[in-house]
């Protein structure tokens, strides 16, 4: 079952029934845009993580095809590690994953500052994608405390499930009241 960001209503009867001042004080936040701040904050996440997941792949991808043909053009596997950061063993194994690939003639120092390169760029990438993690727990976690939002509301924006949400903020301080409905 997928759910639909706004296909049920929002649940508003308990807050009614107790006081109407936070019910108003609710929909003068959502009117000045506090919650659709959120919506759209949470939707552009989405599409970010989409991004930064789809340049790691690109650059794991290339990476790999390039120790695989620096070991094939002759490079030592132990220079090919220094130069990615990786194991001698995980050289070897992706070389011969990739023994299918194509050569292309460069020299060994070329090879090297292209590994080099290649690695210093996923270290970038790597290091931008923890930040905006971090970033996006501490905005999932604000936004559930805040009880603007339920979980479901930020799993249909966000594209995570509810149960990786609930993952994702365990050891915050949230109690299981944050994940119900209308909470």
């Amino acid at each position: 079952m997928t759910y639909i960001p706004d296909a049920r209503p929002r649940r508003r009867v308990a807050a009614e029934r107790t006081n109407a001042a936070p019910a108003r004080a609710a929909s003068a936040r959502a009117a000045s845009g506090g919650i659709l701040d959120l919506e759209r904050r949470l939707a552009q996440e989405k599409a970010a993580r989409a991004h930064r997941q789809s340049r790691l792949r690109g650059l794991l991808g290339r990476r790999n095809e390039s120790v695989a043909a620096a070991v094939a053009g002759g490079v030592q596997a132990a220079a090919v590690a220094a130069a990615t950061g990786l194991k001698i063993t995980e050289v070897k194994k992706t070389a011969k994953a990739f023994s299918d690939s194509h050569v292309p003639e460069l020299t060994r120092e070329q090879h090297i500052a292209l590994l080099a390169a290649l690695a210093e760029q996923l270290r970038t990438v790597i290091e931008e994608k923890e930040s905006a993690d971090r970033q996006f727990r501490a905005d999932v976690v604000d936004v559930l405390r805040s009880g603007e939002m339920d979980v479901f509301r930020i799993a249909a924006l966000t594209a995570i499930t509810a149960d990786r949400l609930r993952e994702l903020t365990r050891g915050t301080g949230l109690r299981s009241e944050n994940f119900r409905l209308g909470s």
